[in-house]
């Protein structure tokens, strides 16, 4: 993408709070703020509030416009991609990918290069029928998400999160960082506790040697396996346990076996 892009969610003529909930949820899951309702046919309760948990941030500053023409006459100049199965006027639905890369590759929007964010609306219809044709009349392109099922039909919250993905997906965004994204801390020291150098007298006991100076030796294949994983501190009083008691049998069965040879 030569510049940047605004994503705003349009749901028309919603029926169900809980998806409007829900769909600030998804928002929220896909770095996207503004959220615009075109004549919904619910009130927005706690039973929102409740769906959208923790994205609460779209259901909160939600604009609502009574009809298209407040629509048009509020919101600045962009794209619009509504997201159907049925086809508009003169228009063809197809894939909500192909769509994407359209605009990316075609629309003269996007072939400039501009700090200016430009504004695309994903535009979604009601829980029953979807958008009309009529709706569909304001799109500039009509799109759908492709079903591998016999029931084609999708929940609105979460055709609003396949859309979302997909477009993030296409033309990227700041992805989030997840905790099993990041650099895994080392296991917090426990006093008494060294596993690394119990097994090193382990195997020492068992008559490895561990002199030689090689890369990959008994102890650095068993430190890897036992060590990699960041153990728990469980896991590594465990370990260190079964590694002193195998040492200590070791050791009295060795001595066991000096004791016999003298008395021979």
């Amino acid at each position: 993408m030569k510049r940047p892009f605004e994503v705003r969610i349009v749901l028309v003529r919603t029926i169900y709070e809980r998806n409007i909930g829900a769909t600030s949820r998804a928002m929220s899951n896909m770095g996207v703020d503004k959220l615009i309702l075109v004549d919904p046919k619910c009130e927005i309760t706690y039973e929102a509030q409740q769906t959208a948990a923790t994205g609460q941030t779209g259901l909160q500053n939600r604009t609502t416009y009574k009809d298209w023409d407040e629509f048009f006459a509020k919101e600045p100049e962009s794209i619009k991609i509504a997201m159907t199965a049925r086809d508009g006027k003169g228009r063809q639905v197809r894939d909500i990918d192909e769509v994407l890369a359209d605009v990316a590759t075609k629309s003269p929007q996007f072939q400039i290069s501009s700090d200016d964010a430009y504004v695309v609306h994903l535009i979604l219809g009601p829980e029953d029928w979807g958008l009309s044709g009529e709706d569909l009349e304001h799109a500039n392109f009509c799109a759908c998400l492709p079903t591998y099922g016999e029931n084609w039909s999708l929940n609105l919250a979460q055709a609003a999160l396949l859309t979302m993905f997909s477009l993030r997906r296409a033309w990227g965004g700041n992805r989030t960082r997840l905790d099993g994204g990041k650099a895994r801390r080392a296991p917090q020291g426990i006093e008494g506790i060294n596993p690394e150098q119990t097994l090193k007298i382990w195997l020492e006991e068992m008559g490895f040697d561990l002199t030689r100076q090689r890369k990959i030796n008994v102890f650095t294949v068993l430190r890897r396996m036992l060590l990699q994983n960041t153990p728990t501190k469980k896991e590594l009083v465990i370990l260190e346990t079964v590694l002193q008691q195998a040492t200590r049998k070791l050791r009295e069965w060795k001595e066991y076996q000096k004791r016999d040879n003298k008395s021979e």
